[in-house]
């Protein structure tokens, strides 16, 4: 009886361990902000996303393809929205004379290209594809678990990392 009792608890033991073997390939999933950013091709993804509806030149809502779009943090989407309305405040014929999420007012119709990500700080820089000295810088961001876009443009982007042209 006693063996018994010894073997059960022993085995109730091993089995309560908390920790568990990771082996190579058997990583678990989780991004860490500090090391490294899974995938910079969802920059590529909304800004050709965007580029083409903008291209079309349809009567489609932008600041409501912006707002309900779940590739951008909430911080992207509030500073978009408050930029368009600061402008259009301070000048409500104009607004905003330029296009803030490709801070420029022509743009490559064809779309981007990814030419460097920096994954250790989430900058991506991509180009036109009919346009190589378009070059856009945009920020990818940890939100829910999910790499997002966090800056294109003038948004959320500082003017050190800005792209050249």
């Amino acid at each position: 009886m006693g063996k018994l009792i010894l073997i059960l608890f022993a085995s109730s033991f091993f089995a309560c361990n908390t920790q568990t073997e990771t082996k190579p390939g058997n990583i678990p999933a989780q991004p860490d902000t500090a090391k490294t950013i899974s995938d910079c091709d969802i920059a590529l993804t909304f800004i050709n996303n965007y580029t083409d509806l903008i291209s079309k030149r349809s009567s489609a809502n932008i600041a409501g393809w912006i707002k309900n779009n779940p590739l951008l943090t909430n911080r992207f989407k509030i500073t978009y929205e408050n930029l368009l309305d600061s402008a259009q405040k301070a000048d409500p014929e104009m607004g905003l004379d330029f296009d803030p999420v490709l801070d420029a007012q022509d743009f490559p119709e064809k779309g981007f290209e990814l030419i460097n990500c920096d994954k250790t700080t989430g900058y991506v820089t991509v180009r036109g594809k009919n346009w190589n000295e378009f070059l856009l810088i945009l920020k990818l961001a940890l939100q829910d678990d999910k790499w997002l876009i966090d800056g294109s443009g003038v948004i959320n982007i500082s003017v050190d990392k800005k792209a050249k042209r």
